[in-house]
């Protein structure tokens, strides 16, 4: 070996080793996806949520370090279940859908998840029924934000 190739062979092993170093000390790479999303508002006088009237909103999924946060920002007065702060959420992928599971830490807030078509046509919210999940009935948009 000459003594230009063990100089090349000395300096490439410097730089891996600087790359190497660089990959260790650099934060782990976050990953967030946002949903245009209908927030469903109630009837005052039936108490049932309307078809006719909603608030857009965006859900916001935030990965890093192998852990998942979900928050939904809304306009105005919001579901105090899910719009009170980032709250930690599971997520599944396959090839056809992303599955966004959140079971709420207060008292009283049902567990719910969104499953959302990953060629951007839409999705649905999803509600524990037992030990099923059923779709809500609401066309909630849930289309990448632009």
């Amino acid at each position: 070996m000459t003594s230009s190739s063990r100089t090349l062979i000395a300096f490439a092993r410097f730089i891996v080793a600087g790359i190497a170093l660089a990959g260790a000390a650099a934060p782990a790479f976050a990953q967030t996806q946002t949903w245009n999303y209908k927030s469903y508002l109630k009837d005052p006088t039936s108490g049932q949520y309307s078809k006719e009237r909603f608030r857009t909103s965006t859900v916001k999924i935030e990965e890093k370090d192998g852990k998942a946060m979900f928050r939904m920002i809304t306009a105005g007065k919001g579901d105090l279940c899910i719009s009170a702060s980032d709250l930690p959420a599971e997520v599944q992928r396959t090839a056809e859908t992303t599955t966004i599971t959140v079971t709420p830490p207060l008292v009283g807030c049902e567990p719910f998840q969104y499953v959302i078509k990953n060629d951007g046509s839409g999705g649905v919210r999803m509600h524990r029924r037992g030990e099923r999940w059923v779709s809500d009935g609401f066309d909630h948009d849930l289309t990448p934000t632009k």
